[in-house]
Order: C-alpha cells, then sequence, then structure tokens
C-alpha cells in the first residue's frame, strides 16, 4: 500500500523526499559538468595563446570570469541543498573548495605565477571529473539513474 501511495503521489505531482534528493542532485551534477566544460575551455585557450595566437588571452580571462560564477553558484547551490539535506555533506564542502581554488586559481594567473597556475588548473579538471565520477554513483544509489 505504501509503494502505491508513493507512486500516486509521484504521479500527482507531489514531491518525494527521494525524488527532491535526485533533483539536488541532478542540478549540482548540471554544474559540476558546466564547470568542467569551462574548465576545459582554458586548457584549450590556453593552447592558443601558447601557439602564438593573442586574443586568446582575452578568452581566457573571460572564460576566468565565468567559472568563477559558476564555481560560486555551484557552492551556493550545494549548501542550500545541504541545508535542506538532499545531498550529503561532501557535495557542499567540493562545492566551497571547487570556489575556493578557481579564485586561488584566477589570482594566481593575473599575478603570472604560472608555476602555480597551471598545476592547479589540471588539479581543478581532475577533481571535476571525480565529483562528476562520484556524483553518478550517488544518483545511481538514489534511483535517479533512469
Amino acid at each position: 500500500m505504501a509503494m502505491a501511495m508513493d507512486t500516486q503521489m509521484a504521479h500527482s505531482g507531489v514531491a518525494t523526499a527521494s525524488n527532491a534528493a535526485e533533483h539536488g542532485i541532478k542540478w549540482i551534477r548540471l554544474l559540476a559538468l558546466m564547470n568542467l566544460g569551462l574548465v576545459a575551455l582554458q586548457a584549450l585557450s590556453a593552447g592558443f595563446f601558447m601557439s602564438g595566437f593573442g586574443r586568446a588571452v582575452t578568452i581566457h580571462a573571460g572564460v576566468a570570469h565565468a567559472l568563477q560564477l559558476g564555481a560560486l553558484t555551484q557552492a551556493v547551490v550545494a549548501l542550500v541543498l545541504w541545508r535542506r539535506r538532499r545531498v550529503p555533506a561532501w557535495v557542499a564542502r567540493t562545492g566551497i573548495g571547487l570556489f575556493v581554488g578557481v579564485l586561488l586559481q584566477v589570482g594566481l594567473g593575473y599575478t603570472r605565477q604560472y608555476w602555480l597556475h597551471v598545476p592547479i588548473g589540471v588539479g581543478l579538471f581532475g577533481g571535476l571529473i571525480r565529483q562528476t565520477s562520484k556524483l553518478d554513483t550517488l544518483r545511481s544509489a538514489t534511483g535517479a539513474g533512469s
């Protein structure tokens, strides 16, 4: 009977707790993928600049600002979802860590400390790959994989 009620509630438009958690995970995953794309675009624009295409610096700086906004958005959404008990605490910690890492990355880029700017960029890429993988595992554990 409980299963019938849950199914009926899910089809009636009333959000259940697991349904809300699924949506929260989907949102964070979407934001992480967006930020992953921005980090990949950063690597491409840096490569173009090193190949002699001077305008790539402008693109690199513009994408850096977009990445700051994306990381801030991911951190805020993750904190709100964590406070509402829709995602685990590690999701919020990862969002905050991403934002701090991006701020550090941008600061090091503007001060031309490339010896640390580049490795942190590689770390951001790897961290976002790992986060999306862990979110996929979490998503399938909550039944949101379909």
